[in-house]
């Protein structure tokens, strides 16, 4: 089985794969803006640093099928499922029930569907450290998604997927993932605690997620779906400037994919990194120290956002793959 494949590409160009029988997603970023019709279409609002504009493409391995239920729009290929739904606060206090209720139907529609196990979970909404009613909008959500994810998964903390949720500058609460009709493996950093364990000091309900989730498509195919990563060592925030964050943040990348690695009979070399960062600054200096570590071959994306805590400048998450890590690299363009 060749599994879907994701790679950026110039976002002038972007509207031409939308012809393409495979597209299961085209996730552009920029402005907040409408809905756009079509279920494949994903609009984030992030601006991207650098003076560049770029969208991610994932294409199927199959042609894609696509459809709306109870809001929630998506695409399949046979083996893979792309999901989108965006929810309106209607409250200052809402966010909580919002994000249980926005993860119960992204559950609801894929087991329906036929894939009831979840990879991956990109979560934005704005002002993500405000408080309201004297509780931070992060653990706001934190709390929703937790009482979902209990209802929703037999053995908890075995089955969490990779994740992040970003500050972005849109109205609302958006969410994106993937889903599989298998599962995948979860992974987790031996640097760090997981997050499903911080201390209370974190929020009444800990972070639901997994450090990274590793997914085996047949026998040769492997890709390792890394969750929002930072400067954290054990369960605290470490240094207070971004580029000693970044070089945490990429020590804590290669303790992840040493521990894949450690699972796969192949390395997994890294297909793609997105990079967020708070401070709104040229972004060639970060480029530079990623690249001394994972090589110039990697695409690498910089977008403007919030991170979950406030002491923190910079979040990497990303993908790597094995048997078919090179293929993501013909499309960039």
């Amino acid at each position: 089985m060749t599994p879907f494949t994701v790679f950026y590409c110039d976002d002038a160009r972007a509207e031409e794969w939308l012809d393409n029988e495979r597209l299961l997603a085209l996730i552009r970023f920029g402005e907040p803006g409408a809905i756009a019709p079509d279920p494949q279409i994903c609009e984030v609002a992030l601006a991207e640093l650098g003076g560049t504009a770029t969208a991610e493409v994932w294409l199927g391995a199959g042609p894609a099928q696509t459809g709306i239920a109870d809001g929630v729009r998506h695409a399949s290929d046979g083996d893979t499922l792309f999901l989108h739904l965006c929810l309106d606060e209607y409250a200052p206090d809402a966010l909580q029930p919002l994000t249980a209720v926005a993860y119960r139907r992204l559950f609801a529609v894929a087991r329906a569907l036929g894939y009831p196990h979840f990879l991956r979970i990109w979560n934005f909404f704005p002002q993500i450290n405000r408080e309201c009613e004297g509780l931070e909008r992060y653990r706001a959500f934190c709390a929703g998604r937790h009482q979902a994810l209990v209802a929703e998964l037999a053995e908890f903390e075995m089955q969490l997927p990779a994740a992040s949720a970003i500050g972005a500058r849109g109205p609302g609460l958006q969410l994106y993932a993937l889903a599989a009709r298998e599962p995948g493996i979860q992974i987790e950093n031996p640097r760090q605690v997981s997050a499903f364990h911080y201390p209370r000091q974190y929020g009444l309900r800990s972070p639901s997620f997994s450090r990274a989730v590793l997914k085996t498509w047949g026998e040769r195919h492997h890709h390792l779906y890394i969750s929002g990563t930072a400067s954290i060592v054990g369960h605290a925030s470490r240094h207070q400037d971004t580029l000693p964050q970044l070089d945490e943040t990429l020590a804590n990348l290669e303790a992840l994919l040493a521990e894949a690695g450690r699972r796969t009979s192949m390395p997994l070399p890294l297909a793609l990194l997105k990079i967020y960062v708070r401070p709104d600054l040229d972004p060639s200096p970060l480029r530079d120290r990623v690249t001394r570590t994972f090589g110039a071959d990697v695409p690498l994306l910089f977008l403007r956002a919030d991170i979950c805590r406030q002491e923190l400048l910079i979040e990497i998450e990303g993908l790597a793959a094995s048997a078919a890590g090179h293929h993501f690299q013909d499309h960039v363009s």
